[in-house]
């Protein structure tokens, strides 16, 4: 089966990571996961051109989540962001006030909040090629 797009999972928790890989490789995304912000932003340098949308943990050991969004954005301005995080909503929000709008999953979640944002995402924002 062809992959329907390509996602960066940046997660620092194994149990999250590879709970979160299988979900969408179970749905024919492909993934390219990575456990902290300086694996994340050297897997989007290699593969920026197929990754349709960034999973964003906020908590990450070294370079945080707002750092690592802050240099994404610095590679790519219009990268498709997926803050995912136990933090509250507003909490994020505050966080990642100079920040372009990101969309926020609240952990935990489940299988099915995550296909859903996921696909929303990527289908209304898919790049024009």
């Amino acid at each position: 089966m062809s992959s329907k797009g390509a996602v960066l999972v940046v997660e620092n928790e194994l149990f999250m990571r590879e709970a979160v890989e299988d979900i969408l490789d179970a749905v024919g995304l492909e993934v390219i996961s990575t456990e902290d912000g300086h694996e994340g932003i050297a897997a989007y340098l290699s593969n920026q051109d197929k990754i349709d949308l960034v999973i964003l943990d906020m908590k990450l050991p070294g370079m945080d989540g707002v750092e690592t969004l802050r240099m994404l954005r610095t590679i790519n301005p219009f990268v498709k962001v997926l803050i995912a995080s136990g933090y509250d909503e507003h909490e994020v929000r505050r966080r990642l006030k100079e920040q372009q709008t990101v969309s926020i999953l609240k952990k935990p979640y489940s299988a099915d909040a995550l296909i859903s944002t996921v696909e929303k995402i990527m289908v209304t924002t898919k790049p024009q090629k």
